[in-house]
Protein backbone atom coordinates (compact mmCIF):
# COMPACT_ATOMS: atom_id res chain seq x y z
CA UNK A 1 0.00 0.00 0.00
CA UNK A 2 3.31 2.18 0.99
CA UNK A 3 4.55 1.40 -2.14
CA UNK A 4 1.86 2.19 -4.73
CA UNK A 5 1.38 5.53 -2.87
CA UNK A 6 4.46 5.84 -3.18
CA UNK A 7 4.36 5.41 -7.14
CA UNK A 8 1.23 7.63 -7.43
CA UNK A 9 2.70 10.81 -5.56
CA UNK A 10 6.00 10.23 -8.11
CA UNK A 11 3.41 10.24 -10.90
CA UNK A 12 1.95 12.67 -9.85
CA UNK A 13 4.74 15.31 -9.39
CA UNK A 14 6.05 13.93 -12.83
CA UNK A 15 2.99 15.62 -14.40
CA UNK A 16 3.28 18.48 -12.45
CA UNK A 17 7.29 19.10 -13.63
CA UNK A 18 6.01 18.10 -17.37
CA UNK A 19 3.79 20.26 -17.02
CA UNK A 20 5.55 23.21 -15.91
CA UNK A 21 8.43 22.73 -18.14
CA UNK A 22 6.04 22.52 -21.07
CA UNK A 23 4.47 25.96 -20.21
CA UNK A 24 7.52 28.01 -19.71
CA UNK A 25 8.24 26.58 -23.14
CA UNK A 26 5.03 28.03 -24.79
CA UNK A 27 5.53 30.56 -22.62
CA UNK A 28 8.82 31.41 -23.78
CA UNK A 29 7.92 30.61 -27.53
CA UNK A 30 5.83 33.30 -28.00
CA UNK A 31 6.21 36.21 -29.64
CA UNK A 32 5.01 38.87 -27.93
CA UNK A 33 4.00 42.85 -29.94
CA UNK A 34 3.90 46.35 -27.92
CA UNK A 35 3.99 49.44 -29.54
CA UNK A 36 5.94 52.61 -27.61
CA UNK A 37 5.00 56.02 -28.83
CA UNK A 38 8.30 58.22 -30.40
CA UNK A 39 5.97 61.79 -30.88
CA UNK A 40 2.57 61.63 -30.96
CA UNK A 41 -0.98 61.29 -29.14
CA UNK A 42 -1.69 58.41 -27.57
CA UNK A 43 -5.12 57.74 -25.43
CA UNK A 44 -6.07 54.37 -24.76
CA UNK A 45 -6.52 52.63 -28.23
CA UNK A 46 -6.74 55.96 -29.78
CA UNK A 47 -3.03 57.05 -31.21
CA UNK A 48 -1.64 59.75 -33.83
CA UNK A 49 1.87 60.59 -35.30
CA UNK A 50 5.45 58.51 -34.87
CA UNK A 51 5.66 54.75 -32.95
CA UNK A 52 7.68 52.15 -32.92
CA UNK A 53 6.74 48.41 -32.91
CA UNK A 54 8.53 46.24 -30.53
CA UNK A 55 8.97 42.64 -30.12
CA UNK A 56 10.11 40.13 -27.92
CA UNK A 57 10.67 36.13 -27.66
CA UNK A 58 13.34 33.48 -27.03
CA UNK A 59 16.56 33.95 -27.06
CA UNK A 60 17.17 32.25 -30.48
CA UNK A 61 15.23 34.66 -32.06
CA UNK A 62 17.09 35.63 -35.47
CA UNK A 63 14.56 37.84 -37.87
CA UNK A 64 11.16 38.72 -37.47
CA UNK A 65 8.36 40.52 -40.08
CA UNK A 66 6.68 43.25 -38.63
CA UNK A 67 2.79 43.55 -40.20
CA UNK A 68 -0.30 45.81 -40.04
CA UNK A 69 -3.16 44.29 -41.36
CA UNK A 70 -2.05 42.09 -44.07
CA UNK A 71 0.86 44.34 -45.10
CA UNK A 72 4.44 43.76 -44.32
CA UNK A 73 5.82 46.98 -43.16
CA UNK A 74 9.45 45.38 -42.65
CA UNK A 75 11.65 42.46 -41.56
CA UNK A 76 14.39 43.42 -38.54
CA UNK A 77 17.08 40.29 -38.64
CA UNK A 78 19.22 41.46 -35.82
CA UNK A 79 18.11 42.54 -31.70
CA UNK A 80 16.80 45.06 -30.66
CA UNK A 81 13.37 43.94 -33.09
CA UNK A 82 11.65 46.47 -33.46
CA UNK A 83 10.83 49.37 -36.35
CA UNK A 84 9.30 53.32 -36.51
CA UNK A 85 6.14 53.62 -38.54
CA UNK A 86 3.60 56.66 -38.62
CA UNK A 87 -0.17 56.80 -38.24
CA UNK A 88 -0.21 59.70 -41.27
CA UNK A 89 0.98 56.84 -43.59
CA UNK A 90 -2.24 54.88 -43.37
CA UNK A 91 -5.68 55.40 -43.60
CA UNK A 92 -7.68 56.53 -40.52
CA UNK A 93 -9.63 54.30 -38.13
CA UNK A 94 -8.53 50.58 -36.36
CA UNK A 95 -5.44 49.24 -37.66
CA UNK A 96 -3.75 45.46 -36.57
CA UNK A 97 -0.63 45.00 -35.30
CA UNK A 98 1.53 41.71 -35.73
CA UNK A 99 4.62 40.06 -36.47
CA UNK A 100 6.46 36.68 -37.01
CA UNK A 101 9.49 35.40 -35.88
CA UNK A 102 11.89 32.76 -37.21
CA UNK A 103 14.10 31.18 -34.65
CA UNK A 104 17.60 30.03 -35.38
CA UNK A 105 16.20 26.30 -35.45
CA UNK A 106 13.91 26.84 -38.10
CA UNK A 107 10.51 27.05 -35.90
CA UNK A 108 7.85 30.03 -37.38
CA UNK A 109 6.31 32.03 -34.06
CA UNK A 110 3.32 33.97 -34.76
CA UNK A 111 2.90 37.13 -32.38
CA UNK A 112 -0.15 38.01 -30.49
CA UNK A 113 -2.20 41.01 -32.76
CA UNK A 114 -3.10 43.92 -31.14
CA UNK A 115 -5.63 46.62 -32.30
CA UNK A 116 -5.38 50.48 -32.50
CA UNK A 117 -7.47 53.14 -34.40
CA UNK A 118 -5.58 55.73 -36.64
CA UNK A 119 -7.71 59.53 -35.59
CA UNK A 120 -7.36 62.48 -37.25
CA UNK A 121 -5.60 65.75 -35.67
CA UNK A 122 -9.40 67.15 -35.31
CA UNK A 123 -10.34 63.89 -32.95
CA UNK A 124 -6.81 64.37 -31.55
CA UNK A 125 -7.24 67.82 -30.17
CA UNK A 126 -10.58 66.94 -28.73
CA UNK A 127 -9.71 64.08 -26.90
CA UNK A 128 -6.73 66.46 -25.78
CA UNK A 129 -8.85 69.53 -24.69
CA UNK A 130 -11.04 66.68 -22.28
CA UNK A 131 -8.22 66.45 -20.71
CA UNK A 132 -6.19 69.70 -20.67
CA UNK A 133 -9.57 72.04 -19.72
CA UNK A 134 -10.64 70.00 -16.66
CA UNK A 135 -6.63 69.91 -15.71
CA UNK A 136 -5.95 73.69 -16.52
CA UNK A 137 -9.51 74.46 -14.40
CA UNK A 138 -8.13 72.40 -11.82
CA UNK A 139 -4.56 74.21 -11.87
CA UNK A 140 -6.49 77.42 -11.69
CA UNK A 141 -8.71 76.72 -8.66
CA UNK A 142 -5.11 75.93 -7.00
CA UNK A 143 -3.73 79.46 -7.69
CA UNK A 144 -6.91 80.98 -6.47
CA UNK A 145 -6.57 79.14 -3.14
CA UNK A 146 -2.63 79.58 -2.70
CA UNK A 147 -3.18 83.80 -3.55
CA UNK A 148 -6.18 84.60 -3.03
CA UNK A 149 -7.00 83.49 0.43
CA UNK A 150 -3.67 84.52 1.49
CA UNK A 151 -4.71 87.95 0.36
CA UNK A 152 -7.95 88.18 1.82
CA UNK A 153 -6.48 87.37 5.33
CA UNK A 154 -4.04 89.52 4.96
CA UNK A 155 -6.22 93.04 3.49
CA UNK A 156 -8.54 92.42 6.10
CA UNK A 157 -6.44 91.34 9.00
CA UNK A 158 -6.91 93.08 12.33
CA UNK A 159 -4.75 94.97 14.12
CA UNK A 160 -2.99 93.23 17.02
CA UNK A 161 -2.67 94.45 20.83
CA UNK A 162 0.40 93.71 22.09
CA UNK A 163 1.47 95.74 24.68
CA UNK A 164 4.88 98.46 24.26
CA UNK A 165 7.98 96.30 24.47
CA UNK A 166 6.01 92.82 25.00
CA UNK A 167 8.13 90.11 24.16
CA UNK A 168 7.17 88.35 21.31
CA UNK A 169 7.28 85.14 18.56
CA UNK A 170 7.96 85.65 15.09
CA UNK A 171 7.86 81.93 13.97
CA UNK A 172 10.02 80.71 10.77
CA UNK A 173 9.28 83.51 8.63
CA UNK A 174 10.93 85.92 11.32
CA UNK A 175 10.09 89.88 11.67
CA UNK A 176 10.56 93.10 10.34
CA UNK A 177 9.89 96.49 11.64
CA UNK A 178 7.32 98.69 10.21
CA UNK A 179 8.84 101.90 8.28
CA UNK A 180 5.63 103.39 9.25
CA UNK A 181 5.21 103.09 13.38
CA UNK A 182 8.64 101.71 14.13
CA UNK A 183 7.61 98.60 16.53
CA UNK A 184 8.55 95.07 14.89
CA UNK A 185 5.63 92.56 13.82
CA UNK A 186 6.29 89.31 12.96
CA UNK A 187 6.47 88.18 8.86
CA UNK A 188 3.12 86.21 7.68
CA UNK A 189 3.00 83.77 4.68
CA UNK A 190 0.51 85.76 3.07
CA UNK A 191 2.72 89.21 2.78
CA UNK A 192 2.94 89.45 -1.03
CA UNK A 193 6.80 88.89 -2.45
CA UNK A 194 8.23 91.78 -4.02
CA UNK A 195 11.62 89.98 -4.95
CA UNK A 196 13.98 90.37 -1.92
CA UNK A 197 11.24 92.17 0.13
CA UNK A 198 7.89 91.71 1.16
CA UNK A 199 4.73 94.09 0.52
CA UNK A 200 3.66 93.67 3.99
CA UNK A 201 0.30 94.84 6.70
CA UNK A 202 1.88 96.06 9.83
CA UNK A 203 0.12 94.24 13.16
CA UNK A 204 0.35 97.20 14.55
CA UNK A 205 -0.48 100.30 12.61
CA UNK A 206 -2.44 98.56 9.83
CA UNK A 207 -0.37 100.23 7.18
CA UNK A 208 0.74 99.14 4.32
CA UNK A 209 4.83 98.98 3.71
CA UNK A 210 7.83 97.35 1.82
CA UNK A 211 9.70 95.51 4.42
CA UNK A 212 12.54 93.32 4.99
CA UNK A 213 13.71 90.61 7.16
CA UNK A 214 15.39 91.44 10.25
CA UNK A 215 17.67 89.78 12.95
CA UNK A 216 16.12 88.68 15.63
CA UNK A 217 19.02 91.14 18.20
CA UNK A 218 17.28 94.11 16.10
CA UNK A 219 13.77 92.73 17.17
CA UNK A 220 14.64 92.34 20.86
CA UNK A 221 16.25 96.34 20.53
CA UNK A 222 12.98 97.48 18.84
CA UNK A 223 11.14 95.56 21.79
CA UNK A 224 13.47 97.62 24.10
CA UNK A 225 12.54 100.65 22.24
CA UNK A 226 8.70 100.39 22.77
CA UNK A 227 10.13 99.53 26.33
CA UNK A 228 10.90 103.35 26.77
CA UNK A 229 7.77 104.54 25.09
CA UNK A 230 5.56 102.93 27.23
CA UNK A 231 7.65 104.07 30.51
CA UNK A 232 8.94 107.52 29.80
CA UNK A 233 10.90 109.80 32.52
CA UNK A 234 9.29 111.22 34.81
CA UNK A 235 9.48 115.11 34.43
CA UNK A 236 11.14 117.36 37.73
CA UNK A 237 7.73 119.24 38.02
CA UNK A 238 8.53 123.39 37.73
CA UNK A 239 7.76 124.73 41.62
CA UNK A 240 4.49 126.63 42.21
CA UNK A 241 5.13 130.66 43.15
CA UNK A 242 4.70 129.72 47.04
CA UNK A 243 7.52 127.24 46.79
CA UNK A 244 10.04 129.41 44.75
CA UNK A 245 9.73 132.20 47.24
CA UNK A 246 9.96 130.15 49.97
CA UNK A 247 13.13 128.84 48.35
CA UNK A 248 14.28 132.48 48.19
CA UNK A 249 14.05 133.11 51.35
CA UNK A 250 15.57 130.32 52.60
CA UNK A 251 18.44 131.43 50.26
CA UNK A 252 18.64 134.53 51.68
CA UNK A 253 18.46 133.84 55.35
CA UNK A 254 21.59 131.48 55.00
CA UNK A 255 23.23 134.42 52.97
CA UNK A 256 22.47 136.95 56.43
CA UNK A 257 23.92 134.50 58.87
CA UNK A 258 27.43 135.06 57.09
Amino acid sequence: MAASRRRWLMAALYVFLCGSTLAAEAQTSELTVSLRRNMGYSGGSQIRGSFRMEVTGPENLVSVTFRIDDTEIGTVTAPPFKINFNTVNYSLGWHDFSAVGQTADGRTLPSNVRRFEFVSSEEEWAAVRKIMIPLFSLVGVILVAALGIPLVMTLTGKKTTVPLGAPRKYGIMGGALCPKCGRPFAIHVWGLNAGLQKFHRCDHCGKWSFVSRVSLAQLREAEAAELKMARPETPIPEPSPEEKLKQQLDASRFTDER
